[in-house]
């Protein structure tokens, strides 16, 4: 396993919403931790977050253009985690969501609730912050 052990916090980062999620101190388990809204005090209120669990490390999804460029999407979650660097103590890594189902799992979920509540509409945020966890989790156990 790299690094010392400790929770992971998972973040997917979305113009309205963010998931978030969180894995246990051996890095075995995720749970969801809810939505934060996003807004101007999104990298305060994510690094409180973070304090509060006691994290030691936060990791970001970054989506990718087709062509491995950014694309206007990915600046912006550039720019959120080079904010939430500033706020927190702990390293912020970001994981690349093309190669993952999160995308996939997202658009499943969406799908299979057209008929219920907006209200829903969190638990894929937040269910999309959990599978990017557990891939970035995976993939580092294996290193």
């Amino acid at each position: 396993m790299t690094g010392t052990p400790g929770r992971v916090m998972g973040i997917d980062y979305g113009s309205r919403r963010v998931g978030v999620a969180l894995s246990d101190p051996l890095r075995v388990v995720t749970r969801g931790l809810g939505v934060l809204e996003n807004g101007p005090d999104l990298p305060a209120a994510v690094a409180a977050r973070a304090e509060e669990e006691g994290v030691v490390l936060i990791v970001v999804g970054m989506p990718y253009a087709p062509d491995g460029g950014r694309g206007a999407k990915g600046e912006e979650v550039a720019r959120f985690v080079a904010e939430l660097r500033e706020r927190v103590r702990v390293p912020v890594e970001t994981w690349d969501e093309s190669f993952t189902s999160v995308a996939a799992q997202r658009v499943l979920i969406d799908g299979g609730m057209k008929k219920r509540q907006r209200r829903e509409k969190g638990r894929v945020d937040e269910m999309a912050a959990r599978l990017l966890l557990q891939e970035f989790l995976e993939s580092s156990h294996h290193h």
